[in-house]
């Protein structure tokens, strides 16, 4: 008769074979996933399928609305889902920094999505010969154009065929310098993926739970069949706090810094990402970023946080520039991303004449309310509308001439003021 003792021995190795063999499985099924992420794996902005609903401190940011929603494409994109069928379709891609990226802006309100409601008007479908509009945002707060070169560089592969990039770069550029202390050298070391990507294939990788490639396909398949909502409550109350540090600097630098590596930097990157551009879209337009530029009353003052030495979200800082230091710099960037895109051939709008310098199209330094969003969207729609009839005209008139190069002329914007290409 088998003893009892044996049954439990035998029992006790059968557990462990069982456990081996599992842990075991698992290393080969972490390993298979790490194959699979760095040759089928994609880079994207945002991650597919997510879902973010925020509700807005009404403290902090009363003039914007109460409750805003992002809602991510499968394309990663912030924007509605791709339709059925490519037949008709004119696609356009946002690409920039946080004004572009409209965080604190509900999706319908967002530039983006003003300029997808406006080219899908039926005056304007009949000029683009297009059955609908679609119209992708994949801007990033806090990216410069190296940053945004980078994520072109994996992304802009993906697209079967864009018909117009729109770019709105250069803020951040200038902010990032600032809030180094204004080197005189910049960083060219290799950027994170996690700094530009929500969702990327990349490692390092590891066997804790939160490094694993396993984990980070679950994440994803769960995103796509659950779509859950992340809810966020107060949002924007670190914006306060931001505001509040600005007006207890204790030092405040009046003297313009020599901007001479800060502008080497964003001629090279953003020339880089014009040309990247270029090879995948029929029509690049350069959004010049604009700013708010005005005399501020005590209370307006309360308002504006930007140009600290040093990055009000990750501590104190106590070292600001004056901002007529940054609007100089600001001006610099906007002449030399004009004369760039000039000189590449790309059309720009200029949006300093006719968004209106206050509190009604601004909320803070950079960034815009609905109201701002919505002169900004019809604003770019326009251009985009023109600049797609203004190399047509050549095509119609010479058929297999080509209009790559040819000069945009300054066209009415909004409000009756122009913009110059």
């Amino acid at each position: 008769m088998i003893s009892f003792a044996a049954l439990a021995l035998n029992a006790g190795t059968g557990a462990l074979a069982a456990i081996g063999i599992a842990g075991a499985g698992f290393v080969a099924a972490e390993f298979v996933a790490r194959a699979w992420l760095a040759r089928r794996g994609r880079s994207f902005v945002w991650p597919p399928y997510s879902q973010t609903r925020m509700l807005i401190d009404r403290e902090t940011l009363p003039t914007l609305e109460p409750v805003v929603e992002h809602r991510i494409n499968s394309e990663g994109e912030r924007g509605d889902p791709l339709p059925p069928t490519t037949n008709g379709l004119f696609r356009v891609l946002v690409v920039g920094g946080s004004a572009a990226e409209c965080w604190f802006i509900d999706q319908k309100s967002s530039w983006a999505n003003v300029v997808q409601e406006t080219l899908r008007e039926p005056q304007n479908l009949a000029k683009l010969q297009a059955s609908h509009v679609h119209v992708g945002n994949i801007a990033r707060s806090l990216v410069t154009c190296r940053h945004v070169d980078a994520i072109l560089e994996r992304v802009l592969p993906h697209y079967e065929r864009l018909d117009a990039i729109v770019f709105m770069v250069g803020a951040s550029d200038v902010l990032h310098w600032l809030e180094k202390g204004a080197p005189s050298k910049l960083d060219d070391g290799p950027i994170a993926p996690s700094a530009i990507f929500g969702q990327y294939p990349d490692g390092p990788f590891g066997w804790g739970p939160r490094t694993l490639a396993l984990r980070r396909i679950a994440s994803a398949a769960r995103r796509r069949w659950s779509r859950g909502v992340e809810v966020r409550d107060r949002a924007g109350r670190r914006l306060g706090d931001a505001r509040a540090m600005r007006q207890r600097a204790k030092e405040v630098v009046r003297e313009v810094p020599d901007p001479t590596p800060m502008l080497a930097g964003f001629d090279a990157w953003f020339e880089s990402l014009i040309l990247r551009a270029r090879e995948k879209a029929r029509h690049v337009i350069v959004v010049r970023q604009p700013w708010l530029e005005k005399q501020f009353t005590p209370e307006e003052e309360k308002l504006l946080w930007s140009f600290g030495s040093g990055r009000p979200y990750a501590g104190e800082v106590t070292r600001y520039y004056a901002r007529e230091v940054g609007w100089k710099l600001h001006r610099m960037v906007d002449q030399h991303a004009e004369t760039i895109a000039r000189k590449l051939g790309v059309e720009t709008i200029d949006l300093m004449p006719i968004l209106e310098p206050s509190f009604a199209h601004y909320y803070d330094d950079h960034h815009h309310t609905p109201a701002g969003c919505r002169v900004i969207g019809r604003t770019v729609a326009e251009a985009i509308v023109e600049a797609v009839e203004t190399k047509r005209k050549p095509a119609e008139k010479s058929a297999g001439a080509s209009p790559t190069g040819s000069p945009l002329k300054s066209r009415p914007a909004a409000g009756g003021k122009r913009a110059t290409s």
